[in-house]
This record gives structure tokens, C-alpha cells and sequence, in this order.
């Protein structure tokens, strides 16, 4: 386990015995440590000076998969998943099965071999989706789930209805970080960024190194990704200051006068075009791509906005049905009673 004093300039060993050291959480002033396997005994460590030292807490000798935590909730996936109230003193079994874990109000979600949430402290957990994955993101009613095939479903009723905001086909989604609106996924084909509460995203890559992502984080208005294969080979921590990322997709803080939606840019293109539009009231949203049949292809926007100027990035990697031909493409924008559509060309 390593600790950095300085914003990644400089990194020190802290208690090496935290080899496979697979998750990390804080609560209240305290850090927390999910240890996999090591030659020290395996469990949940606690840290009460920022990571310099650490003991083992009372669940020691399980295999530690996950961890999350709010103000009052501190939740662990060994092979069951415990709780603890008290600051990792004590933990009881809240759920017979394993998963990673994220935790949004009185609700707590597991996710392996499909979605589980339960919003009683493990008395009741019910399925709220089938499909496998380990990246979950939680907040109020908004769940956004990585799967292992390459999606991210997204629900914003409390996982009562989903719809698909990404497609990687097969590229296993391993982590989902969420700052203000804007949403970032690691996945094992790269970094990806969305500026719409994770309605759409788009490649952000720019030279990193092994495209494997396995963990996010802001701090000090930098971002940080880990990535890197399995077994050392290419591990790196890579930091870019926050504003070089979001710029792709960042609203103006400007109130226009009237509706508008501009012609995309560029156009022709491939793969990816940039629509702009604005509105002048607050209203709901949406954004969607047709085909020349009127079949919808992708929905970028789905989602109430303030009212403003915005722009988003279509990238043909989004689609979720079969690769997309050469030909014209319809954008249309509807906020409120206003709707606008424009022509644009895709050439490959």
C-alpha cells in the first residue's frame, strides 16, 4: 500500500504487509483497508492518521472484496456481506452472498452475479437487475451498473426500469465515478467520460498507458485513474488536471433567449461529431439520434436541464446495435413543447 503527502509528486510504502490491498474506503476521519491476500492475516485494517499506520479490525482472517461507506454505514464483501455502526469495531452478516459494494442513504447495493439492494440494514435485499458485473454507482435515485459485457445500465427510479447508456461489447467495465453531473468509467478498453449524469459517454484516453482502468478519484481539482494488467505488468497512477477532461462536454453558464439547435461539427464525420444546441427555460431534455427509417439509434440526452447552451459528443462506439453504415443520420432535440431536428452524415 502506498500513501502520497503531495498530489502523486512523491509516493511512500506504508505497512507493505498490505500487499493485495483490493479496496479502499473513508469514513469519519478513518481509512479503511479490504485486504485480499498478503503474508500479514487477511481483513478490514483501520488507519486513524491518514494511512501511516494501521491495525486490523475485528473481522480479520476473510477475504476482502469491497468496501463502502457513508456517515453512519460502513459495508464489507468477504464471503458474506457485513456491516458495522460503530466504526469498524463490530460487524455483523447482513447478506449471505459476496459482491462489491456502493452505498447511497439508507440503501446499500451488491453487485457479482446480479444487482442487490436492500434498504432495511440486510433484513430484506431484493434483485433489481440479473446481469453480472463488479462497478456499481448509487446516488438517490440514480444507479448507474457496469456489467462484465461491456454496458453500463442506468436507472434514475431506483432500479425499477433501465436503460442501456453504453456499449463496449465485451470490455469488461471495472469501476464508475461520479463528480457534480458528470460520470467517468474505467473499463479494460480504456477511460470514459459522460457530461449527463451518465446518459452517454465518450473516450477520454489520450495516451495513457495499459488501457485496462481499474480505479477513479478527484482531489484538488485533478483527476486521478489507476490502470495497468494484472500481476504488475504496466500499473501506473496517471494524474491530468480535472478542467483538460470535462472540457469536451461543459455547459455555458450563459441563459439564451431562445431555442436552437445547431448543425453538428463536424459533418461530414467519423466517428464521432459534436450537436450544440440551447434552450431558454428549464425544462426536460432529450436528444436522439435516428436512422433515415425513423429507428432510434442512440438517446444522448434524457434528462431535465437547466436552461442554457450545452453540447455533447456523438461517437458511433456509443451504438448498441449492430456497426452503423455510411449514410445520413437525424439528430432531434425536444425540450418541452419545442422540438427541432437536423440532417447529419456519417462517411467510413
Amino acid at each position: 500500500l502506498f500513501r502520497s503527502p503531495d498530489g502523486g509528486q512523491t509516493w511512500n510504502g506504508y505497512f507493505q504487509q498490505l500487499a493485495y490491498a483490493w479496496s479502499l474506503t473513508k469514513q469519519n476521519g478513518n481509512v479503511y483497508c479490504g485486504l485480499a491476500y498478503s503474508s500479514q492475516t487477511p481483513g478490514v485494517y483501520k488507519s486513524t492518521d491518514n494511512g501511516i499506520s494501521w491495525n486490523i479490525t475485528s473481522l480479520a482472517n476473510k477475504v476482502i472484496w469491497s468496501l463502502a461507506a457513508n456517515d453512519s454505514l460502513l459495508v464489507t464483501a468477504a464471503d458474506k456481506i457485513y456491516l458495522s455502526t460503530d466504526d469498524g469495531q463490530n460487524w455483523n452478516p447482513i447478506g449471505n452472498f459476496t459482491g462489491y459494494l456502493a452505498i447511497s442513504g439508507s440503501r446499500i447495493y451488491s453487485v457479482l452475479s446480479g444487482l442487490r439492494v436492500t434498504s432495511d440494514k440486510g433484513l430484506n435485499w431484493n434483485i433489481i437487475n440479473n446481469n453480472a458485473g463488479i462497478a456499481v454507482f448509487a446516488e438517490d435515485s440514480l444507479i448507474l451498473f457496469g456489467t462484465q459485457d461491456g454496458q453500463i445500465l442506468r436507472s434514475t427510479d431506483f432500479g425499477q426500469s433501465w436503460n442501456q447508456s453504453f456499449n463496449l461489447q465485451g470490455a469488461y467495465v471495472r469501476c464508475i465515478y461520479k463528480y457534480n453531473q458528470f460520470v467517468f468509467a474505467g473499463t479494460d478498453s480504456g477511460f470514459y467520460v459522460s457530461a449527463n449524469n451518465g446518459a452517454s459517454f465518450f473516450s477520454k484516453n489520450d495516451n495513457l498507458g495499459a488501457t485496462r482502468v481499474t480505479s477513479i478519484l478527484i482531489y484538488n481539482n485533478d483527476i486521478y485513474v489507476a490502470n495497468g494488467n494484472y500481476g504488475g505488468i504496466d500499473v501506473a497512477v496517471w494524474k491530468r488536471p480535472l478542467s483538460e477532461v470535462l472540457d469536451i462536454d461543459d455547459a455555458s453558464n450563459e441563459i439564451p433567449d431562445s431555442y436552437f439547435l445547431y448543425q453538428n461539427y463536424p459533418n461530414p464525420f467519423n466517428p464521432s461529431t459534436v450537436i450544440s444546441w440551447q434552450s431558454p427555460i428549464a425544462s426536460h431534455q432529450t436528444l436522439i439520434i435516428y436512422d433515415v427509417l425513423g429507428n432510434e439509434v442512440a438517446t444522448l440526452v434524457d434528462e431535465y436541464r437547466e436552461a442554457g447552451k450545452y453540447k455533447v459528443e456523438f461517437n458511433v462506439a456509443q451504438v448498441s446495435r449492430p456497426e452503423l453504415s455510411s449514410g445520413i443520420y437525424l439528430y432531434k432535440l425536444t425540450v418541452g413543447n419545442f422540438s427541432a431536428i437536423r440532417k447529419m452524415m456519417l462517411i467510413k
